[in-house]
């Protein structure tokens, strides 16, 4: 059983449909709402997501626009990123929903207002509950986000890394905003000299056919010893500086995780994809890894069967040896470097945004 619809669950189920189709049919996830539902997120696909896409023979005709150009701003300097089409801006009520469609069409059983509660170990088996019916299940994948329920129940002794955000969508307007007509995405990492430990974000994109641009700010807080920026008047002093006006009950808000590689990410008979295990937390890239998330799985889930050992002692391994846990070190030693003034902030964003072969 997968809980949560989003890329990293349905990444897990199309993997298991690839490599092992059988054990697929016999899977269930559920969503706790109905598609299409939104979900705080800058949009950006990017990375080697197309990678992964074409690899599952994926191919996603939903509104979106290509960004080549990444501009990154440190007080008065500069540094322009241009890299073809690095990324493609889509709005999450659009690509979740399309991702979710292709699933079903190969066969996915979902259930959408199926909302996980609780689960009980009887023999080697887990009973789930949910808002619906008590499941019988051997695995059970949590793909629930940033505020998994599953982890919550897991009981583990982990430290959470909640990274405060802020985010709204606006009508671009020519006047303030350049990234539009430019098709350039602008993160603002100015903030930086203040203690903000993350950036700001104007990211273009279509919205309801309409030139639209997400602005946001993130404080991934690496170092929870430092002083705390108010992150309000960041993002208060952003909107004005683009003359949006909109009362804050209008923000969006939402934490996102970032893993340390103490965290427990499985036990006997649960993996943890996606969100609910965290995205990098230099940058905060996140569908990558959560499309990559569901490789590992699915590849894990099928050796569990094989085997008949679903204690998935080794789970924690196969995500570091995979291409997703190599970058998410990688970003992981950067950030450390970013937010204590060790490294050049460009320096640091040419590391991570750079694509190169995978």
């Amino acid at each position: 059983m997968i809980i949560g619809g989003g890329p990293a669950g349905i990444s897990t189920w199309l993997h298991l449909n690839k490599y092992a189709p059988a054990l697929a049919s016999k899977s269930i996830l559920i969503e706790k709402a109905k598609y299409p539902r939104d979900k705080l997120c800058g949009g950006g696909v990017g990375a080697w997501s197309s990678t992964v896409l074409k690899n599952l023979n994926v191919n996603l005709d939903i509104p979106s626009l290509n960004i080549s150009d990444i501009e990154f701003i440190f007080g008065k300097d500069l540094f322009n990123l241009h890299q073809p089409n690095c990324f493609m801006m889509v709005q999450r009520i659009d690509f979740d929903y399309a991702l979710a469609k292709t699933a079903i069409n190969r066969g996915l059983l979902l259930n959408e207002n199926e909302i996980f509660l609780s689960y009980n170990r009887k023999n080697n088996d887990l009973h789930v509950k949910t808002n619906k019916r008590v499941y019988k299940v051997k695995i059970l994948v949590g793909a629930d986000g940033s505020l998994s329920k599953v982890r919550q129940q897991m009981s583990t002794n982990n430290i959470s890394h909640l990274a405060p955000t802020l985010e709204i969508f606006a009508p671009s307007n020519s006047t303030y905003d350049a990234e539009y007509d430019k098709k350039k995405i602008v993160i603002d990492m100015s903030y930086q000299n203040q203690g903000l430990q993350g950036y700001v974000w104007h990211v273009p994109c279509i919205k309801n056919g309409a030139p639209f641009i997400g602005h946001g700010v993130v404080d991934f807080r690496v170092y929870e010893r430092k002083s705390k920026v108010h992150l309000k008047n960041i993002f208060s002093n952003e909107l004005l500086l683009r003359n949006i006006k909109l009362d804050q009950k209008q923000w969006r808000s939402h934490p996102i995780r970032w893993p340390s590689k103490e965290d427990i990410i499985s036990t006997s008979n649960i993996i943890l994809v996606g969100d609910a295990i965290g995205i990098e937390p230099a940058f905060g890239g996140g569908i990558h890894f959560a499309l990559s998330y569901g490789d590992v799985a699915a590849s894990a889930i099928i050796d569990a069967f094989r085997q008949n050992d679903f204690s998935f002692t080794d789970y924690q391994q196969r995500i570091q040896s995979h291409l997703v846990g190599k970058f998410m070190n990688k970003c992981s030693q950067i950030s450390m470097k970013l937010y204590d003034n060790k490294i050049d902030p460009f320096e640091a964003a040419r590391e991570v945004f750079t694509l190169k072969k995978i």
